[in-house]
């Protein structure tokens, strides 16, 4: 890669490396991005300032952020030159955008469009300098700095819900409404409504009790792969129960385990949510 500032024809500063590093952050996934490269001597000098960053999607060029300020927002051009001139830029992305360089990227590496904007000045003239350049972050570089994001450390997951039963999208918001407030134990309870909305729906009920006692016996090793996930749905809603009944309380990660394995199980349409319906939600709870 290579992307100058400049003032009128002449260039000051030449990068020519582009460095990603991610960490963690509240709501989303932190990068900071580095272009490092030469600073050319300056006679007389030359004050940049509010100098920014965009980036796109290169191959179409598809915006992603249109202006990042740089953290440090004036250099000083002297009649010195500088082989270790650097500039970097904080960003925080959510999961979509995360999701939608994934899905471009496709486990190649990140080819990215970004332009460097900058104002300059030198005695009386003030000048605005602009380019840009396609550069490529290696696949391996781009997946450390997502690892130390934290970027996949949680899962979402589709599930289809049936349009019969509009309240199902209500109880689901209400179970992670009652994490988020630390109302675990009604969390709990909430998915036991949505398993016996299910039940009623599928009218498969006692399937699901006779697949569970199955389970217990001496014949389970004959079960179906059908009769073993019906097993499972029942003794999830054995551990809802205790939302409702008796002295048991539930932690936070507790409580996001029911609610998670609830709707990956209900995302299975064996015993979940039919597939023949077409209404999709997306159900991921994250942290």
């Amino acid at each position: 890669m290579r992307i100058t500032i400049r003032h009128s024809d002449t260039y000051i500063i030449e990068f020519d490396q582009f460095l990603v590093h991610g960490r963690q952050a509240a709501g989303g996934y932190a990068f900071t991005i580095s272009m490092r490269g030469g600073r050319h001597a300056c006679e007389p000098p030359i004050s940049i300032f509010a100098i920014s960053l965009s980036i796109s999607l290169s191959d179409p060029v598809r915006p992603l952020l249109t202006s990042v300020p740089s953290s440090n927002q004036v250099v000083q051009c002297h009649n010195y030159p500088n082989n270790n001139e650097q500039l970097h830029f904080e960003i925080v992305l959510t999961k979509g955008l995360v999701n939608a360089l994934e899905e471009y990227r496709r486990e190649g590496n990140l080819k990215l469009n970004v332009g460097l904007r900058a104002l300059t000045t030198s005695g009386d003239s003030l000048l605005s300098s602009f380019d840009t350049t396609d550069i490529v972050i290696p696949r391996e570089h781009w997946l450390n700095a997502l690892r130390s994001a934290g970027f996949r450390q949680t899962l979402l997951f589709e599930v289809s819900l049936p349009s019969a039963s509009e309240d199902l999208t209500a109880i689901f918001g209400k179970a992670q409404e009652f994490i988020e407030t630390g109302h675990y134990k009604d969390a709990v309870m909430q998915c036991r409504h949505i398993i016996e909305q299910i039940e009623q729906i599928r009218g498969d009920k006692k399937q699901s009790i006779a697949s569970n006692t199955k389970a217990h016996g001496s014949d389970r090793k004959d079960m179906s792969s059908i009769e073993r996930l019906l097993s499972l749905r029942e003794q999830l809603k054995n551990i809802c129960q205790l939302g409702a009944h008796g002295s048991e309380h539930f932690t936070r990660s507790q409580a996001k385990a029911v609610l998670g394995i609830t709707m990956a199980l209900l995302a299975e349409p064996t015993v979940g949510f039919a597939a023949s319906i077409e209404k999709d939600i997306d159900s991921g709870y994250e942290e």
